[in-house]
């Protein structure tokens, strides 16, 4: 039985659906709908967790939840600086969200939601008003209601006003990427008539006086490109860049090595989470009201943060994690750092020697991040401070916590707000104890551990890559220990003691080991050449082994997937052509890699390209020989769309091509 309905059937079905869950779409119905959520939320947290208002018929709501407020009280990055960034298309009215986060190792973390009806200053100077009233009194780790000290932001007139108009305390950056992306467009409009080819050279320009070194450096860039002999055809263009260049407060990288940027240019943070929300929270599929928009950010948005953070505290790495938080490995040794103030064990200023010049070194303050380098100048991670928080155990907010169990403890305290997490909980298989950290306050509860567990061998601390597969060799030696051990019902079914057991005949192993390694050392002898690398190999790997696990691995897959077909004789006992086929497939086979059979040109199904299913179209049967009935591939394939517009700025500068006009349109 087929049912057939009409588009509007299926539209009355889609609205009596949504209106059941989220009440009307649109109207006074959806106001008073949107009120009762927000009432529901707040008493269901047993705080004010979101407001709402009408100001001149734009609408406004702030939202900050409770893990947005352990945020606030609990990390110290939000007191520093702060990313802002508005996005659209999201519900069937088009509101704006605005995403206010801080930046941590596990990304960026939200600290506040704004939804409203338009982008003008009056709204969202509105908006903000009503988030500062939702604040509690140790927001921005302390500093409260009067912000942050830093708000880095795009080129937003109206943003950036409303943000200077509600916190005035606050300094507000630009976003390195959007300045230069504006000069790539400007250079791109016709009505400035710059030529095609000066426009890559003109930006150049302009780069150098983002990344320079020094302010003086910066001065003589500017300087030189005032008087250049391609600039100075363009007088608009150097209105143009002495009208941004008057504004190099607020962009230029100089100007930040005194303030808490934290190596943070660029507002990528929020660009990400704006990803996220749109990718995972909403799936691609627009809101059916402001409602429903509501419901997804107090609910999955919170979710979403909650369940990264609990698997980072889990010690989960896969998850996607800036490479600056996770270091390689570094040639600081310990002899290269000496502790300033050595009297008390909870000193954090260390002095490290440079590994290129031996007369230079580099103050390290692990309190608050910051190293003297370039790089650690402004609060950045650097290798100087990894080397100390390798060394001397020391806490740090700059790298990912693989064996640190206080900031393991500090994540999973932002994402669920639970305390009373027991002693070694998440303390690492390596053996390290971290030292107390007095900023998490943590409820020891005893905890009954198997003594058998306390002689497993012990790992001591090295880079983070060796760390994680040291740790998991440890955890497979005590799943092998758990697996061996007996339990009660299967030592009653036992007949026999264990000792009666038949014994091996150890003594003809040790003579077949003793046999083979004689002959390893005859063939090394008689042709050194040829086995010197390959033993010298063997050994490293055979020395890489920690766990007993991994050399039963070892010992049983060597020479496994060496060697040759099955011999001639297993042939013999095939008793037709078939079965000496199928014997001869049971031998050892050439292996391919993953990828390449991906890899494989198959012009039959044209490529990797998606084939139509189904009867095959009238432009398949014309082009068809009348007798063979070959299939013409070209005409199954779907039309080739146009190229969409690159949104990416160097790909643009390098083609020198136009940039997409915004994050929608890019057509």
């Amino acid at each position: 039985m087929f049912l057939s309905l009409q588009l509007n059937s299926i539209f009355r079905l889609y609205k009596r659906i949504y209106e059941k869950s989220y009440g009307a779409a649109d109207g006074e119905e959806m106001l008073a709908e949107l009120d009762s959520a927000i009432q529901t939320y707040n008493k269901e947290k047993g705080i004010e967790c979101a407001k709402m208002t009408q100001k001149n018929g734009k609408l406004a709501i702030a939202i900050c939840t409770p893990m947005m407020r352990r945020v606030h009280a609990n990390h110290p990055c939000s007191a520093e600086l702060v990313f802002v960034d508005a996005s659209g298309g999201m519900d069937r009215h088009d509101c704006r969200i605005f995403l206010l986060l801080t930046h941590s190792v596990a990304g960026g973390l939200p600290l506040g939601c704004l939804i409203t009806t338009s982008e003008s200053k009056e709204t969202i100077t509105c908006a903000l008003d009503l988030y500062k009233e939702l604040l509690p009194s140790d927001a921005f780790h302390g500093r409260g209601r009067r912000g942050p000290a830093l708000f880095l932001t795009d080129d937003c007139d109206a943003e950036q006003q409303s943000l200077k108009a509600v916190f005035p305390e606050a300094r507000l950056l630009l976003c390195v990427f959007h300045l230069l992306q504006a000069i790539w467009r400007y250079l791109w409009e016709s009505k400035h008539a710059i030529r095609k080819d000066h426009r890559p050279y003109l930006l150049g320009l302009v780069k150098a006086m983002v990344y320079a070194d020094t302010v003086e450096k910066l001065g003589e860039t500017y300087e030189a490109l005032c008087v250049d002999e391609t600039a100075i055809q363009y007088d608009n263009l150097l209105l143009h860049v002495d009208n941004v260049y008057s504004r190099r407060r607020e962009w230029a990288i100089c100007m930040r090595d005194d303030i808490p940027v934290r190596g943070n240019h660029t507002n990528n943070y929020v660009e990400a989470a704006m990803r996220i929300l749109k990718d995972q929270i909403f799936e691609r599929v627009r809101a059916y009201s402001p409602v429903q928009l509501l419901d997804f950010l107090l609910v999955r948005l919170t979710a979403y943060y909650e369940r990264r953070l609990t698997d980072l505290a889990n010690g989960r790495v896969d998850v996607t994690i800036s490479k600056k938080y996770l270091p390689g490995k570094g040639k600081i040794s310990a002899s290269m750092i000496t502790a300033v103030d050595d009297t008390d064990d909870t000193s954090y200023l260390y002095k490290v020697m440079s590994e290129t010049d031996a007369d230079r070194a580099y103050d390290v303050d692990m309190q608050h991040g910051m190293c003297t380098c370039h790089v650690g100048l402004n609060g950045a991670p650097c290798k100087h401070q990894y080397a100390v928080m390798k060394h001397f155990h020391v806490n740090s907010y700059n790298f990912f916590p693989i064996d640190d169990e206080n900031m393991r403890i500090h994540l999973y305290y932002l994402a669920t707000g639970t305390q009373n997490v027991p002693e070694g909980w998440f303390r690492p298989l390596s053996g390290r104890v971290s030292p107390p950290d007095p900023a998490i306050t943590v409820d020891v509860e005893t905890m009954e551990v198997d003594d058998s567990v306390d002689d497993l061998e012990t790992v001591d601390t090295v880079d983070c890559e060796d760390t994680v597969v040291q740790s998991l060799n440890i955890q497979r030696q005590l799943q092998n220990r758990f697996d061996t051990r007996h339990t009660d019902s299967q030592t009653a079914a036992m007949t026999e003691p264990r000792n009666a057991r038949p014994s091996l005949d150890l003594s003809s192993l040790e003579n077949g080991i003793r046999e083979t390694a004689d002959t390893l050392v005859d063939m090394l002898r008689r042709d050194p050449s040829e086995f010197s690398g390959p033993v010298k190999c063997f050994l490293d790997q055979f020395n890489g082994l920690k766990t007993n696990t991994a050399f039963v691995s070892a010992l049983k897959t060597f020479g496994k997937y060496t060697g040759v077909a099955e011999t001639l004789s297993s042939k013999k006992k095939a008793k037709s052509l078939v079965k000496d086929r199928l014997a001869h497939k049971h031998g050892k086979m050439i292996k391919v890699q993953p990828a390449a059979v991906s890899r494989r040109n198959r012009t039959a199904v044209g490529g990797r390209r998606c084939l139509h299913t189904g009867r095959r179209t009238n432009a398949s049967k014309e082009n068809c020989d009348p007798v063979v009935k070959k299939t013409n591939t070209a005409a199954l394939l779907p039309k080739r769309r146009p190229r969409r517009a690159p949104h990416n700025l160097s790909q643009c500068v390098e083609n020198n091509e136009n940039i997409g006009k915004n994050h929608a349109s890019k057509w």
